[in-house]
């Protein structure tokens, strides 16, 4: 892009923030790439195998993984809707801005709040996550004091990395989507050759529906747990719009294309994983199944190097709950919407709401500190998600003749096919994360997490100044 058409660009970006009645205050860096690594980066295939793998073996044996392409495509909708919304409201801390502008004041808030939390204790269930193949990479076992401190230490370094700049966590943001393709497709393409060559492809495993529990039905769609935890916050480029060069036509793009990758690539991945498993009873118990699959086909040197790769990705996952939250807060301190609103819209000499990230790593290491069930911190972020996502879609719905115009992407003809689809959606992923007994507590800490964000709202004043 040349020095003339970057500037023109730039004066187009800004005047989205000016006329929404502000002043533009953080830094413009981020191109196409650094968006989509936001993106990719933070759902990260990888991440959610890593977390939830195990979870899909012993609830519904390895047919279960076929409830990725149920909710890659329910996701696929809802993302379809949030890149248009993207190009026309390029504003920092999207969904926040979304609702307020499309509906009013009181839900923008409450779905900033819910999806603050979604990104806060989903970002330590990374953390959590993390700690299987970094013990196996290191060799090392660790209790849950170890978890605790090491988890705690990850968080601060996060939290460094973030304060430097938006330039560094974007550098690093890059490296873990090569990493995470390395790891996708260069470590799969190698194992699936493995197994064909020794003709250990065990076909069985992706089509025999298991006899039991009964009715298994139930425990299939519990299973969706691992996409659902995988395959969300695709809207995290549009958390950084005012920092993003060439917004409207960017982050539309970032954000689909990150999808249809997350889980093109997934699924391929699960498949050769699947077939690959060398005895099912033994994976199904063990701590760590997908290194215990790979080392059993590739040996201990090549699993050591997949490891490395994994553990860069998800580490990049989890540093971005700091980012995209912190620019939640920012966006909404700076409508005075909030306790503290005048420290959290600080922009520091590194072009970043230094406070409002330290609040955001405070929270994160409260909550890794204080978790005690891991499926419950898997599923609380999805079903706070849900809720965000599904009152984003439906202040779109109802607010559409609010949009300004656009050039750029757009539903077009397809507008209520995708919204009722994407609708329905989201109202069945959220059945599924509430309603069974194991998820209770899940649903449990969503509520109480709610309950807050009600005593927080009334507590701040109800004093968010209504948007231009």
């Amino acid at each position: 892009m040349s020095d003339i058409s970057k500037t023109a660009a730039l004066h187009d970006d800004d005047r989205a923030i000016i006329e929404a009645g502000y002043t533009p205050q953080l830094r413009r860096s981020l191109g196409f790439f650094s968006s989509f690594a936001i993106s990719f980066s933070f759902m990260s295939v990888l991440m959610g195998i890593y977390a939830n793998y195990g979870y899909v073996l012993g609830k519904a044996g390895p047919f279960g993984f076929w409830t990725w392409l149920l909710v890659g495509a329910g996701q696929f909708l809802v993302a379809l809707v949030f890149a248009e919304m993207a190009g026309r409201i390029p504003l920092t801390g999207a969904i926040y801005n979304w609702n307020t502008r499309l509906a009013n004041s009181t839900v923008g808030w409450f779905t900033a709040w819910m999806m603050m939390f979604a990104y806060s204790i989903g970002c330590v269930g990374v953390i959590v996550a993390i700690m299987a193949p970094l013990q196996t990479l290191l060799g090392i076992t660790l209790d849950s004091v170890g978890v605790r401190i090491v988890g705690t230490g990850i968080i601060l370094l996060q939290l460094f990395i973030n304060v430097y700049g938006v330039k560094l966590a974007a550098h690093t943001n890059r490296l873990a989507v090569a990493a995470e393709i390395i790891a996708l497709v260069v470590f799969g393409t190698i194992i699936l050759s493995v197994i064909l060559i020794h003709g250990e492809v065990n076909t069985a495993l992706l089509t025999h529906v298991p006899e039991g529990p009964t009715p298994y039905w139930p425990s299939f769609l519990m299973a969706s747990l691992l996409a659902a935890w995988t395959i969300f916050g695709f809207e995290t480029p549009v958390d950084l719009s005012e920092e993003t060069v060439n917004v409207r036509r960017v982050t539309p793009k970032s954000i689909l294309s990150s999808v249809i990758i997350t889980v093109v690539l997934g699924f391929a991945f699960l498949t050769i994983i699947t077939l690959a498993i060398p005895d099912l009873a033994t994976v199904t118990a063990a701590s760590d199944p997908i290194s215990m699959i790979v080392s059993g086909h590739l040996g201990a040197i090549p699993t050591k190097l997949f490891l490395a790769f994994v553990v860069i990705a998800i580490f990049a996952s989890s540093m971005l709950g700091i980012t995209t939250s912190s620019r939640l807060l920012f966006a909404v301190g700076r409508d005075r919407g909030i306790i503290g609103s005048s420290h959290l819209v600080k922009i520091s000499a590194h072009g970043v709401p230094k406070i409002a990230m330290i609040l955001v790593s405070t929270i994160e290491i409260v909550t890794l500190l204080w978790a005690t069930d891991m499926a419950a911190l898997y599923a609380a972020p999805v079903i706070l998600l849900g809720f965000a996502y599904l009152a984003t879609i439906l202040s779109f719905i109802f607010g559409n003749k609010k949009l300004p115009p656009t050039d750029h992407f757009s539903l077009g003809r397809w507008h209520w096919p995708v919204v009722i689809l994407a609708v329905t959606w989201l109202v069945v992923m959220i059945g599924i994360l509430t309603i069974p007994d194991e998820f209770h507590p899940a649903a449990k800490i969503a509520a109480v997490v709610f309950a807050i964000g009600v005593g927080l709202y009334f507590a701040s004043g109800r004093s968010a100044k209504k948007p231009a």
